[in-house]
């Protein structure tokens, strides 16, 4: 490695100026695919769109419709509904609805005000509805709503509104039916009405924005950051050149993101620091090698060679080691991490390749002409105070490894038993901006209907109009009710038709089909195809935790028993939304156990020794059990950007780990003892690990000032790794390599 190192060394010093174009051409390139960058805010982004659960998904919604729009209208219901222009305006919203071909269909009150004078024996006179106490009196029965006006009067003092979109309708449709719907309900006021329009639909355009929003903000901080911290602590000619490095990196990275169609989300919007953060670190670490080795050599070419020899292993296992651990993020059912790891990957390569090639060309022209004896007396005085101090605290712990390892595997073991009490949070709603208008009004609307979703079992049959299949469908629903307190009432073709019979089920499909027929078709529409060869079963469900809403599903999913040839499969947004709880927790050990075992083997490979493989190692076990402690004591949950930090602990400790470990075998070899070697290694170290802890601490602070509350989790824990990687490398392993080498060479 160190002799391919020396001829790239010599060709850099003869062709700098190649390298330099080349990059320009490379960052002219990118600039395009930057642009092609896309937004993404879907429930694909948590589940593979090849998984069962999500065809399940797919297959429901090309049947019944997509996501709904919903309208909140919050008044007194019959002074509401006993206004002729209000009823005429939903009515004309319920003729426009059905006319356009992007809608399924609609429910409103005046679909629902006419079957409810059906069922009124004798019938009533339409223009009797014109009386607000004749409106109540068909609303309400006992003080409380009729069960079968739920669906558009959820309480005493509310209106919902459906808006149910067809599946094939683009995200930017979506968009413009959203805006035409607020439009109509702001000019088409409902006197008497208070409205709030909402849904899922609008939740995820707020997320597009606000990510688009973050993404400046992440950059032009993270930019900032990094110019007063490299200005700060890198004490060295031409500090920020490792930011113009790895904002190349950045700029690659990303127009190679829009190439490859790797959508903007809320975890790849996190990639950006992180990269900043991290990528810094190889540039940091060339330049400062270089500047130590100008004051030891008797010429510039010479200095040039010896730093990229003497850093092209280190920092070419670091990056190694850091990819193994990005790499394990392919293991993970959710989408988003996937892309989250590709993005990682590809950052951290290409700033490599950066720091590697163009910097140390920089290097070469800016100091071609230069005076070595002005060099060495400028590379002389950016000699930092970190280097003292770091040597201090490595002489006062190097002799207490017994009481160093004690408190330290302490720690461990008190992380690894707590791990399994950290929340979980993967509902996307809890993930995103709090403080956005969309999600407010949504919850407000839940809150109003007093259930946070419904959970929706597709029924497929060759007609679920059988009798079989319909007294199934009726007794699976109202035992789920019964067995259930978090299930509120249940909707089905069964439950409709029973309604309307007064409790008897049909005797055969043709007597069904009747009773069907004679049910408002927007209602009707909802629990069952004209093929009648699917039927929907739904359960609104009260406000629960998500992992609580798996759990139920999983139970009720076992317990079914169903006839012959009838399939059942939990279905839904609610649905899709408890399944990321298994896809984000499910990979979290195998990631880590992954990861863990894919460096031991590589770093095993590379230096052929156990002992040296360990050193490297150990400091990361002990900040994955750190880490879960910290979590827990700051209540910081596992969601699908925490459950990953297995990688990222992977790629700082490491690399911290195998930079120390490696100069301090240099020492090693040059004859000094164990202990000599390690205060040197830690001292000409000190600069760079300090520089690079503080870089990439920065690069991660950043992401807590995303509106996101995922990456804001995210960013938090990663700043306590980033100290507790320092505390590991700096305080814990030099003891254990000083003690372990010193009985090592006296029995060898």
């Amino acid at each position: 490695m160190q002799k391919i190192a020396w001829k790239v060394a010599l060709f850099l010093q003869r062709y700098p100026l190649l390298f330099l174009l080349l990059v320009t051409a490379l960052v002219v390139g990118a600039v395009p695919g930057v642009f092609m960058i896309e937004i993404s805010s879907g429930l694909d982004l948590f589940l593979d769109r090849d998984s069962r659960t999500f065809k399940t998904y797919d297959r429901y919604h090309d049947i019944f419709g997509g996501e709904p729009i919903l309208v909140l209208l919050e008044g007194n219901v019959p002074q509401i509904l006993a206004s002729p222009q209000n009823r005429q305006t939903l009515a004309q919203l319920e003729e426009d609805i059905a006319r356009d071909p992007r809608y399924v269909n609609v429910l409103s009150p005046a679909t629902f005000l006419t079957f409810a004078l059906e069922q009124i024996t004798p019938p009533l006179d339409p223009g009797m509805l014109d009386n607000p106490e004749v409106i109540r009196a068909i609303v309400f029965e006992d003080m409380k709503v009729r069960p079968e006006l739920n669906p558009v009067i959820p309480k005493p003092d509310h209106i919902l509104i459906t808006l149910v979109p067809s599946s094939d309708v683009t995200d930017e449709d979506l968009a413009g039916m959203l805006e035409e719907v607020e439009e109509r309900f702001k000019v088409e006021r409902i006197q008497g009405a208070e409205s709030t329009i909402s849904g899922e639909v609008a939740a995820l355009q707020a997320i597009n924005d606000n990510i688009r929003q973050n993404f400046v903000i992440l950059f032009g901080l993270a930019i900032v950051v990094m110019f007063f911290l490299l200005y700060a602590i890198f004490r060295v000619r031409w500090r920020l050149l490792p930011l113009l490095m790895v904002l190349i990196a950045t700029l690659w990275t990303f127009g190679l993101m829009g190439y490859f169609g790797i959508s903007l989300s809320m975890a790849t919007l996190g990639v950006l620091p992180i990269i900043i953060g991290l990528g810094i670190d190889y540039s940091v670490q060339f330049q400062n090698r270089y500047e130590e080795e100008l004051r030891r050599r008797n010429s510039i070419p010479e200095a040039l060679s010896n730093s990229i020899a003497g850093m092209s292993t280190a920092v070419g296992i670091a990056w190694a080691a850091t990819t193994i651990g990005f790499l394990t993020l392919m293991i993970s059912n959710v989408p988003m991490v996937r892309d989250f790891g590709i993005l990682l990957i590809l950052g951290i390569f290409l700033s490599y390749l950066v720091a590697y090639f163009l910097l140390n060309a920089i290097l070469a022209i800016r100091d071609r002409k230069a005076l070595l004896t002005e060099l060495k007396f400028e590379a002389r005085e950016g000699s930092h105070r970190e280097e003292r101090v770091l040597g201090t605290i490595n002489r006062r712990v190097v002799g207490h490894v017994l009481v160093v390892w004690c408190v330290a595997l302490v720690l461990f073991f008190a992380g690894a038993g707590l791990d399994h009490t950290l929340p979980v949070t993967t509902d996307w709603e809890a993930l995103m901006p709090q403080d956005v208008e969309e999600l407010q009004d949504l919850q407000t609307i839940r809150n109003a209907t007093g259930y946070a979703g419904e959970l929706t079992f597709l029924i497929e049959n060759d007609n679920v109009l059988h009798p079989e299949v319909l007294a199934w469908m009726l007794t699976f629903g109202q035992e789920q009710v019964t067995q259930h307190e978090e299930l509120t009432t249940v909707s089905s073709p069964a439950a409709y038709i029973v309604q309307v019979t007064g409790g008897v089920l049909p005797t055969d499909e043709q007597q069904a089909e009747q009773v069907l027929n004679a049910i408002p078709s927007p209602l009707s529409q909802r629990v069952i195809n004209p093929e009648r060869s699917a039927a929907a079963v739904s359960f609104p469900v009260r406000p629960m935790p998500l992992e609580s809403i798996n759990d139920l599903v999983q139970q009720i999913s076992a317990e079914i028993e169903s006839p012959p040839d009838v399939s059942v499969s939990p279905t839904g947004s609610l649905v899709m939304g408890s399944q990321t709880v298994e896809a984000v927790v499910g990979t979290r050990l195998p990631m880590i156990v992954a990861g863990v075992l894919g460096v031991f083997g590589a770093v095993l490979l590379i230096y052929r020794s156990l002992r040296r493989a360990l050193f490297v190692i150990l400091p990361m076990v002990l900040i994955i059990g750190w880490s879960s402690l910290a979590m827990r004591i700051f209540n910081i949950p596992i969601n699908p950007l925490t459950a990953i930090l297995a990688a990222i602990i992977i790629g700082i400790a490491t690399e911290f780990a195998v930079l120390l470990t490696e100069r301090y075998q240099e020492e090693l070899n040059k004859g000094r003892s164990p202990r000599d070697s390690m205060l040197t290694a830690s001292s000409n170290l000190g600069r760079a690990i300090v520089a690079s802890a503080i870089t990439t601490l920065g690069g991660f602070a950043v992401l807590i000032a995303s509106g996101f509350v995922m990456l804001r989790d995210f960013g938090l824990v990663t700043v306590m790794i980033v100290f507790l990687s320092l505390v590991a490398v700096i305080i814990v392993l030099p003891p254990l390599v000083v003690w372990f080498d010193n009985r090592w060479l006296r029995n060898t």
